[in-house]
């Protein structure tokens, strides 16, 4: 029996997924799902081609998360809160969500790892790494030994955490950024691209550099509106 996926988002991120999917390139069995629905508030059409329902209309939503199962976020870049509050109100519309995991990703122990995740190629969790709900680990980043990550967090393309590392909810890390062992990140942090954070980061610092030095505060917000 066909299982309908639901995604939301439907910009470049939205149609990698679709592709590790579409051509069973996860580790999950992919023979039975089906992109079915795709909903983004922000586009006009998708960025991306699939037989998939394409609304961007509030009164459309809720017709599409009745008919869907599982579910993708797809929401990449510093959005990691978005990601996961929308994901927490999808999982309220008793919807699944579709852990998204390449077969040429490494994982050292998936019992560690937490509920939506996703995980590209040549990304790599090691020894005893653990990770929260809602997580990308982009292409090539790697996720060093006895570290520990919290929800929504995005590791970029390229990105290297080094062992026994803590990051809390919600942190970015850029491409090529490198976070050196012991290092505590606070909660909304941003790694800027090929920093080398040699020193703890406070809560929503945004630090750029080698070595990184602090920018500025972010300011983080989530819409959901859309489920009112």
């Amino acid at each position: 029996m066909i299982k309908n996926v639901f995604f939301w988002g439907a910009k470049y991120k939205a149609g990698i997924v679709y592709d590790l999917i579409n051509n069973n390139k996860i580790t999950k069995n992919t023979k039975n799902l089906s992109l079915k629905y795709i909903f983004d508030p922000n586009l006009e059409k998708p960025l991306f081609s699939s037989k998939a329902l394409f609304t961007n209309k509030k009164e459309k939503l809720n017709d599409f998360l009745k008919k869907s199962e599982f579910f993708v976020t797809c929401i990449g870049s510093e959005y990691g809160e978005a990601r996961y509050l929308i994901s927490k109100e999808l999982e309220k519309k008793k919807l699944k969500p579709l852990e998204i995991i390449s077969k040429n990703a490494y994982i050292d122990n998936k019992k560690l790892i937490g509920k939506g995740s996703q995980l590209f190629p040549g990304s790599v969790i090691h020894f005893k790494a653990k990770i929260g709900d809602y997580c990308i680990l982009n292409t090539c980043s790697i996720l060093e030994h006895d570290c520990e990550i919290g929800n929504g967090v995005h590791l970029m393309p390229g990105s290297v955490v080094g062992g026994n590392v803590r990051i809390g909810n919600f942190v970015t890390v850029g491409l090529n950024a490198t976070i050196m062992p012991k290092v505590n990140i606070g909660d909304g942090a941003f790694i800027g691209a090929g920093a080398v954070v040699t020193k703890d980061v406070g809560r929503n610092e945004i630090v750029i550099g080698n070595p990184a030095k602090f920018l500025k505060l972010s300011n983080h917000k989530v819409d959901l509106s859309f489920f009112e």
